[in-house]
């Protein structure tokens, strides 16, 4: 799948949407409801960069995880009730460059690159400029060329990882070599989301949207050894979906 073939899709759903008026014009009240979700998200992003800022690092990552949940609520209500509009996909896209790339790229800074100097600042710097070359090439929420889906993981799943393992390590507190390997997969995840590599929308199942939320839910609420299982079960269940479920996307 070659960029070209990405371009001309954008092009031909950019004429589609331009010329079908909105089902829901209508119904105005409906239409304000993304917005709530989107607000909401922008406004969990601002403060789990605060508390990046003040080094509460574990807390941000939770806060995140928080924002992803309502990302893919959200997500429902554009399918169902509104609709696509460029507005709120510009109004997206801004949310997530603060929620879903900044702040992760900050907070894997904080606790784990910090002391590395402009190794450090060079691996921040892939990692916001990644989330933004994936929001400028493939607006994560218009699916191309592929049926319920996205070409390239979606920013969350980087987002995840990171706030994943702020749950687990201390800031400061990996030895050089495991730093090394988390730079290795941090950076990979970053390659992988403008890759043109085809991934269902973990968010079209229910039943996994549901799971999801769970375990983030424990992370929050949940006691000190539920909340390391629901963590570990999150990590296994991203490094499954990456490798194997681009076999499973079905292309229209």
């Amino acid at each position: 799948m070659d960029r070209k073939k990405i371009k001309r899709t954008i092009f031909k759903q950019t004429r589609k949407r331009v010329s079908r008026p909105s089902r829901v014009m209508a119904k105005p009240w409906r239409r304000s409801i993304p917005y709530i979700f989107m607000g909401t998200v922008f406004i969990l992003g601002f403060c789990a960069l605060l508390l990046v800022i003040q080094e509460k690092l574990p807390l941000a990552g939770r806060v995140v995880l928080a924002a992803m949940v309502l990302a893919g609520i959200e997500y429902h209500f554009r399918k169902f009730s509104a609709g696509p509009s460029s507005m709120e996909d510009e109004f997206s896209a801004l949310s997530d460059i603060l929620c879903f790339t900044v702040v992760p790229g900050f907070l894997i800074y904080g606790l784990a690159f910090r002391g590395w100097g402009i190794l450090g600042l060079i691996a921040l710097f892939i990692i916001i400029f990644g989330g933004l070359s994936r929001l400028s090439l493939y607006k994560i929420y218009n699916p191309i060329t592929v049926k319920r889906g996205f070409i390239g993981i979606p920013l969350t799943i980087n987002a995840a990882f990171i706030s994943l393992v702020a749950q687990l390590v201390e800031p400061g507190g990996l030895e050089p070599g495991y730093r090394l390997a988390l730079l290795v997969v941090v950076i990979g995840l970053t390659f992988l989301t403008v890759s043109t590599i085809p991934y269902p929308n973990p968010a079209d199942r229910p039943v996994i949207f549901l799971l999801v939320l769970l375990a983030v839910a424990t992370i929050f609420l949940g006691p000190p050894a539920a909340t390391k299982i629901a963590v570990w079960l999150l990590l296994v269940g991203g490094t499954i979906y990456i490798v194997i479920a681009p076999f499973g996307v079905k292309k229209g």
